[in-house]
């Protein structure tokens, strides 16, 4: 079973405070008053994968990335791009994943009640049209819906990510 990593949250500190209204100012910048009170501003350039959100307090969060490596590389350059515009100083940050958000498809549709049932997940259509597994055996969260595709996300690694594909997978096929 293949999947598909569509989102990656991954975070880092500048070690420092910043002034958010001071990096508004510059190009590809977004800081609006009605995303959290005008409490961070965003950073998204041409050669960014995803979107780095910079907080007062030097911690930056990337998202929207496909791979941990686009993430780190979009921090880095964001480390960059404030130090070009002398709005840090010199800082070496450690990038950490936080969560893998992946998308994979079983063949066929599924009868999520009865699935529910079987593996013991959750299913409340009024709330979510789909099912909801958490499991001991992995740290991801399956979202099943009927039409056989599943959104994965709660990993921290591509090996977790492959422990959990492989698992839904297991999984599945057992009860098919």
């Amino acid at each position: 079973m293949s999947y598909q990593i569509v989102n990656v949250v991954a975070t880092a500190d500048l070690q420092q405070r910043v002034d958010i209204h001071k990096i508004a100012e510059l190009p590809h910048t977004i800081h609006d008053m009605d995303i959290y009170g005008g409490r961070v501003t965003y950073l998204k350039t041409p050669e960014m994968y995803g979107k780095t959100t910079i907080f007062p307090s030097g911690k930056l969060i990337n998202i929207g990335s496909k791979s941990p490596e686009q993430a780190e590389t979009d921090l880095f350059f964001t480390v960059k791009y404030l130090l070009k515009n002398e709005i840090i100083s010199q800082v070496k940050i450690i990038p950490k994943t936080r969560n893998l958000v992946a998308t994979t498809h079983f063949t066929g549709s599924v009868d999520i009640e009865e699935l529910a049932d079987i593996i013991g997940a959750m299913y409340e259509p009024e709330q979510f049209p789909g099912a909801i597994l958490k499991t001991d055996e992995t740290n991801a969260t399956y979202l099943i819906f009927q039409s056989g595709k599943m959104v994965i996300p709660g990993t921290k690694s591509i090996e977790e990510l492959e422990k959990a594909v492989k698992y839904i997978h297991e999984l599945l096929t057992q009860h098919q």
